[in-house]
């Protein structure tokens, strides 16, 4: 750890004090400055809360989440500085280093207010699916505004670099992967990786021949068994409870899930609400190793992957539950895997490996409401009625266009055909809310575009503001309120540390183990890795290095 010591001179007869402080044994590289490791390997594990690592320590192994704990650097103050927290968004501002307000990623998906729908956060209609005929492969970056860290690598080696993303999710393969890599994501109904015409033509025969292996098929072969025997699972509710869901065709969410019964009405693709997977999306990491060669030339090449199944998982069983357990001793197990194969491969001294997520979660509200835990359920649709009938009242006209889970969308146009002024229907759209049981707080766009706030609710909102995408009134609600009526398993998005709080470890090339609480955003970790790779930050970059804490002694 740095010791820090202060100094205090005084000059002459004056009272002026000049006081300073120095960082005594400051952490510096062990390489020289100007090598870069061969591959770096991003690691982002879809809704891990940052206690997972510790709620389950006494079950996982020695050789992997323990290992990159005790031989990389944590830190357990990390979280993002933004709202809402989805997966597009949190996969945007690791990548760019920046916040929604810049990257413009404002969710999974958002209202276009002049073309009156909905559009999703990678869904792009001129492009084509490769290696599937579904809308699954009408995907791209289009939406992304920052360059980002694998883009920067990219230009940096004059295109000689290496990047692949990868994920069951599309957005969590693309956005890692920017405008110049390559990406590769899940086709749920067909159970196979894919691509569109924004990356290439045809799919590469490395592809073809990890889909050859048809691995869903496999996996979905037989019961999903817990890999302890379940009365160990102290650290769980039991298995039997109201607070799950269910697969199609399931009576209740219990052990043995009967896997080969539910893809028999489901498909294949239900491998992905299992850890398995997780196992698939390692099998299809080595894979792209071996298949782009990475890390085995001069430059450094890398690779985004994104773990999408403990989301799927999650959200249907909720945080406490045996299944969600099961799943991170299962990624413990492929985790060890994957270091070894490091260590096998390139050996760990060559290889920058990073873990983080894109949000946490909530508890299940019924739980809560069991445990006498203040919670609460704000259903969107009574709410938007009640609202449109204020705007009668007051205006005699209805301007809500869409009432969304952290915003509202105004019609400009009808309230300046009707003579009102917009941040006065700003005011009293915010106000209604305000007025609402389980609202904490409101800002108008008008708010977030000329104000600098302070606390820390106001500023997550802030950041999360785009002003070409965002609607006309930012909201939040209370800690652990929901946007739904939803009784089993759990959601996200919130500001508050359940969903914002992630775990950062940095494992590998020039890092030395250690521990840190000092405060970290998410979206520090771009101009991170620009400082190890030496190339420029992000286009949109607003995120400060963390290099020095890291760096070996």
């Amino acid at each position: 750890m740095k010791k820090l010591i202060c100094y205090t001179v005084l000059l002459s007869a004056s009272v002026l004090l000049l006081q300073g402080c120095n960082y005594e044994n400051e952490r510096t590289e062990t390489n020289p400055h100007y090598e870069t490791p061969k591959l770096v390997i991003g690691i982002m594990v879809d809704q891990m809360r940052h206690d997972y690592i510790y709620r389950y320590w006494d079950k996982y192994g020695d050789d992997g989440i323990k290992r990159l704990v005790n031989e990389g650097f944590s830190f357990d103050n990390a979280r993002f500085d933004y709202m809402p927290t989805f997966t597009g968004p949190g996969h945007a501002s690791v990548y760019t280093g920046t916040t929604p307000t810049v990257h413009g990623i404002i969710g999974n998906s958002w209202y276009l207010r002049d073309e009156d729908r909905t559009t999703y956060v990678t869904g792009d209609p001129d492009v084509s699916g490769v290696g599937t005929d579904s809308d699954e492969g009408k995907m791209s970056p289009r939406w992304l505004l920052s360059s980002t860290i694998t883009d920067e690598l990219m230009m940096h080696t004059n295109m000689r670099s290496k990047v692949v993303g990868m994920a069951l999710k599309d957005r969590g393969s693309i956005l890692p992967a920017g405008h110049i890599g390559d990406a590769y994501w899940f086709d749920y109904g067909n159970a196979k990786m894919i691509s569109s015409t924004f990356y290439m033509d045809e799919l590469p025969g490395w592809v073809e021949e990890f889909n050859a292996r048809d691995l869903p098929a496999q996996y979905v072969s037989e019961a999903w068994e817990t890999l302890l025997p379940i009365e160990e699972y102290i650290e769980s509710i039991e298995d039997d409870n109201p607070y799950e869901g269910t697969f199609n065709g399931q009576d209740r969410p219990v052990f043995p899930h009967d896997l080969p019964a539910y893809a028999e009405i489901s498909g294949n693709g239900i491998v992905a609400n299992t850890p398995f997977g997780d196992k698939y999306t390692f099998e299809f990491l080595y894979a792209a190793i071996e298949g782009e060669q990475l890390g085995r030339n001069e430059i450094t090449d890398f690779a985004a992957v994104s773990f999408s199944s403990p989301d799927h998982i999650g959200h249907r069983y909720g945080p406490p539950s045996i299944e969600v357990q099961d799943t991170y001793l299962r990624f413990d197990r492929e985790i060890a895997r994957l270091l070894n194969y490091i260590d096998e491969e390139f050996g760990k001294e060559n290889v920058l490996v990073f873990l983080t997520s894109d949000h946490g979660a909530g508890h299940n509200a019924r739980y809560l409401e069991d445990l006498q835990v203040p919670t609460g359920r704000f259903l969107r649709n009574d709410i938007a009625d009640a609202l449109s009938s204020r705007m009668m009242e007051i205006y005699g006209f209805d301007p809500v266009q869409s009432l969304r889970a952290i915003e509202v969308y105004l019609d400009h146009e009808m309230i300046r055909n009707n003579g009102a002024r917009l941040e006065n229907v700003q005011k009293d759209v915010a106000n209604f809310l305000i007025e609402q049981e389980g609202v904490a707080g409101a800002l108008t766009a008008d708010a977030l575009r000329y104000n600098s706030f302070t606390e820390a609710m106001h500023r997550n909102a802030q950041r999360g503001y785009n002003a070409s995408r965002s609607g006309d009134v930012m909201y939040w609600l209370d800690p652990q309120w929901f946007t739904s009526n939803q009784t089993t398993g759990t959601t996200h998005g919130s500001p508050y540390s359940y969903d914002t709080r992630a775990p950062l470890i940095w494992y590998g090339y020039d890092i030395s183990p250690g521990r840190s609480h000092t405060p970290v955003f998410i979206s520090d970790i771009a101009s991170t890795l620009a400082n190890f790779l030496n190339i420029p930050f992000t286009s949109g970059n607003t995120g400060n290095p963390m290099n020095d804490y890291i760096y070996q002694r």
